[in-house]
């Protein structure tokens, strides 16, 4: 009999146990937490420079991405409206050709309060925005004709003490550079972007050489089609021209960059 009791209390353990993981209540999955970096701006671009490797890119589905990382789903109103950021400056840079580097880096700032309130912009820029306003006020004082070497070196002193240290750190592998390069003070001068961005640490300044870099790139391909179209429409007509140019547009553009380019070229 105690066997028997023994037998039957086993099968009716055994039974609640299997029905617990068959029968178990559906609960919400949480977005997995995956490795990508901490800082929120840093997510925000990582998210959205994953998307943008796909052929079919948009803003909603980017959006949707920041829900699926249980980092990014905390802040996703925030980061809907860094989309919106991102796009803005985008445009904007379309208008900032021919404008001096300080210049630029002015109406870009200014772009921040359209979208974020103070405390937004200090979590999400900080870092970037000391390095622009110190980038500015650097190339402020070095144009300035009106102050001799002397004051120039004194300002640039204090401009640099008055950074904080962490970003000051960053300093010390552009000043072995400096030491190494004799063209520098030249490249502030003529707000050569590439050398301007060294003195900086490759750390601090990555986002204005990338910046520089992709808008160069762009320059040059935006260019080479325009003039291959102007070809095409001499050669062919109607229909004809029309396929070609399409085929043309495909061969060279993700569906993003179609998108802009007819935006500028109607």
């Amino acid at each position: 009999m105690f066997r028997s009791y023994f037998v039957g209390l086993v099968f009716i353990i055994t039974a609640l146990v299997i029905s617990y993981f068959i029968f178990q209540p559906n609960k919400q999955a949480l977005p997995p937490d995956v490795n990508i970096p901490t800082a929120v701006d840093d997510m925000f671009d990582h998210i959205i420079l994953a998307e943008q490797e796909h052929d079919n890119f948009s803003i909603t589905q980017t959006q949707q991405a920041c829900t699926q990382i249980q980092q990014c789903k905390k802040h996703a109103a925030l980061f809907a409206r860094y989309l919106s950021f991102k796009e803005a400056i985008a445009e904007l840079q379309n208008s900032l050709n021919g404008l001096s580097l300080s210049e630029q880096l002015k109406a870009m700032l200014a772009v921040q309060s359209q979208y974020f309130n103070d405390d937004e912009i200090a979590l999400l820029f900080d870092d970037d925005n000391q390095w622009q306003r110190y980038t500015i006020a650097k190339l402020e004082i070095n144009q300035d004709r009106h102050i001799n070497d002397e004051l120039k070196q004194q300002l640039l002193a204090n401009l640099e003490g008055a950074l904080p240290e962490h970003l000051t750190q960053a300093l010390k592998p552009s000043k072995q550079l400096n030491a190494l390069n004799n063209e520098l003070e030249q490249a502030l001068i003529s707000q050569d972007y590439n050398q301007l961005a060294g003195e900086f640490g490759d750390a601090a300044a990555t986002r204005l050489i990338n910046l520089q870099q992709q808008r160069l790139q762009w320059q040059s391909l935006n260019l080479q089609l325009v003039t291959q179209i102007d070809q095409l429409n001499k050669q062919y007509t109607g229909q004809q021209a029309q396929h070609m140019i399409t085929a043309l547009l495909d061969e060279h553009l993700t569906t993003n960059q179609k998108r802009r380019f007819l935006a500028i070229n109607p």
